[in-house]
């Protein structure tokens, strides 16, 4: 397999390796929407770090769920691989941090980042999706022994990605695979951390007007410093926090303005433990 061209920002002005950020988009979107969606360039170029936006097969990634009319899915591809060929690729073009590669996406973007971080777990994984599970939703999906530091952000009234776990989709579209439900998965990497106690949690509500609030559950530090990270979105729907909508809300629902994830998302990688890639 050839190593992949895949488009990305690299910031100027930075004399050290750089920490990397592979944003993965969701199904049947691509790399230049995620990157006017999330805006993480503008982060990138402030922060310092190198910002991928990685391209899947006919636009979707092999996340797991076995979808069959998903030809990723059918065909098997091997996106975990395809991956770490990038990784590598970037390497040998810029001077980055390995011990500090991390994964988020939306979507089928999110499912991605689940499976990488049970199969590349090396890196430190933090998936923003209403992805949770990435499978039969057997709660097997989060099966490596591994710690790997995690950030769900997940709507609780996503119409594609039942909170509750189940079929994923719109009413009346396809079937697009099952999910375990959040807390299952939550409970999962907790266990998988290390992460002993009960956690703090804090509410956000300051934006009246867009019909959200936010529950924040920080669980204590597992061993070496290996973090869970929960954000719920009330009344959130399949949609990035801070960003307005890309669909009618009658269709993926609410965008919640109380925070702009990607904003916390890149706090969240910044205090994560370093891991070799």
């Amino acid at each position: 397999m050839d190593q992949p061209d895949v488009p990305r920002l690299a910031p100027k002005g930075f004399d050290k390796p750089l920490p990397v950020v592979l944003a993965f988009r969701g199904g049947g979107s691509n790399s230049r929407q995620m990157e006017r969606y999330t805006r993480f360039n503008d982060l990138a170029a402030k922060e310092g770090f190198l910002v991928v936006y990685p391209e899947a097969v006919d636009g979707n990634w092999n996340d797991g769920r076995g979808i069959a009319w998903v030809r990723a899915h059918r065909a098997n591809i091997d996106d975990v691989k395809f991956v770490r060929l990038v990784v590598d690729r970037i390497s040998k073009e810029h001077r980055i941090d390995r011990s500090r590669v991390f994964c988020t996406g939306i979507s089928n973007g999110g499912f991605m980042s689940h499976r990488l971080a049970t199969e590349a777990v090396r890196p430190d994984c933090r998936y923003r999706s209403r992805g949770r599970g990435h499978g039969t939703g057997d709660g097997e999906e989060v099966s490596s022994d591994r710690p790997v530091s995690i950030l769900i952000i997940q709507g609780d009234a996503d119409p594609l990605d039942p909170i509750h776990g189940g079929m994923v989709g719109f009413f009346r579209g396809s079937r697009r695979g099952h999910v375990i439900p959040t807390e299952e998965t939550i409970s999962l990497y907790v266990r998988r951390n290390g992460n002993q106690g009960e956690p703090t949690i804090k509410t956000l509500d300051r934006e009246k007007k867009d019909g959200t609030s936010v529950e924040i559950r920080k669980y204590p530090d597992g061993p070496g410093g290996v973090k869970t990270q929960v954000y719920i979105i009330r009344k959130g729907g399949h949609t990035w926090a801070g960003r307005p909508l890309y669909l009618p809300e009658m269709l993926i629902g609410k965008a919640s303005q109380e925070f702009s994830a990607t904003e916390v998302i890149w706090e969240f990688l910044k205090s994560c433990p370093t891991r070799r890639f």
